[in-house]
């Protein structure tokens, strides 16, 4: 007589990230749950949009919207329209370790464009005193030892991708200021910087105003849609937060107004469309709530004196934007 154990539904499992959980399910759709569940269980296959659609029995514009907002959170990624599982932090270092000249989206500053090893480090921070007081500076700002790799990242963004110390200093304080003192993310924001040109301080300084006035439009616009502990906000938030608060100048009463036309015509929140009804406002200078209520009004008279059709749609997008919005691709971004 043999003996196993009865595993049922357990005897096959997938892995789930605990960002899921910990910082997206509250906002998640239903669809968008859906979405990355099948990816999340198919990660070796090539999923298309097509098939992901049928799969799990939604529209493809909506996997298409599922998929936007996972790729802004990190957990979906896509090559050649194909969806698969993103790398975590941890596999791209693990790769770049091995091969660090990855191609680049614009060249670095200097020829060398592998991280250097500990020997080529040392010889440059004895023979370079301004290198080696931004270490010690470094290890005050982020509050920790550095390791051989955080050094190591430090001199190629020096030596490879051109960033004066001083600059780098003030780099890896904003980091640290606002919850991102790690070297994944210095890194990151370092060659950005390097390509964007901030090689001054008085660049630098710009760049941080910059930075700080899309983070503070974000907390703004994620307040008055009640959007809490989600993690940092993607680049799309922060950017398009920075052009509602910052460059179009809405009030709060419009940025609620907005979400709530997406909420009711959607049935969820979506950002995309939050933007094209904001854009709609700010092309016809539309900036407060009696003037939306008489562009409103103007709107339905107008239709009414073309059909005797009832219409309902005052509070939504006309038909025309909806359907422009709706055939707007995720890979046209």
């Amino acid at each position: 007589m043999s003996y196993k154990i009865n595993l049922g539904a357990w005897g096959s499992v997938f892995a789930v990230p605990s960002a899921l959980v910990d910082s997206h399910l509250k906002i998640a759709t239903e669809s968008q749950l859906k979405v990355l569940l099948y990816i999340l269980r198919n990660s070796d296959a090539d999923n298309s949009v097509e098939s992901i659609a049928k799969a799990v029995s939604v529209h493809p514009d909506e996997v298409k919207n599922a998929v936007d907002f996972w790729i802004e959170r990190e957990l979906v990624a896509s090559t050649d329209n194909l969806l698969s599982v993103a790398k975590t932090h941890d596999q791209i270092e693990k790769e770049e370790s091995s091969t660090y000249a990855a191609p680049q989206k614009k060249p670095r500053a200097v020829s060398r464009s592998q991280r250097p090893d500990p020997t080529f480090v040392a010889k440059r921070l004895s023979e370079n005193q301004e290198l080696s007081h931004l270490m010690d500076e470094a290890q005050i700002a982020l509050s920790k030892p550095l390791s051989s790799g955080d050094t190591a990242t430090l001199v190629m963004l020096h030596d490879t991708d051109g960033l004066p110390c001083d600059v780098l200093l003030m780099l890896i304080n904003f980091c640290v200021s606002n919850g991102k003192g790690n070297m994944r993310a210095i890194e990151r924001m370092g060659t950005q910087w390097a390509a964007d040109g901030i090689f001054s301080i008085e660049l630098a300084e710009q760049k941080i105003i910059s930075l700080s006035n899309s983070n503070n439009a974000w907390t703004k616009v994620s307040k008055i849609f009640g959007i809490k502990n989600v993690g940092s906000p993607t680049k799309a938030q922060l950017s398009y937060a920075d052009t509602w608060c910052n460059d179009w100048k809405f009030s709060d009463d419009m940025l609620l107004e907005a979400y709530e036309r997406c909420v009711n015509t959607k049935g969820e929140y979506n950002i995309k469309y939050i933007n094209a009804i904001l854009s709609k406002w700010h092309s016809a200078k539309i900036f407060n709530l009696d003037d939306l209520k008489a562009a409103d009004e103007s709107s339905s008279k107008a239709k009414k004196s073309k059909s005797n059709k009832p219409h309902n749609s005052i509070n939504e997008l006309d038909d025309y934007d909806i359907m422009m919005f709706k055939s707007k691709s995720l890979y046209n971004d």
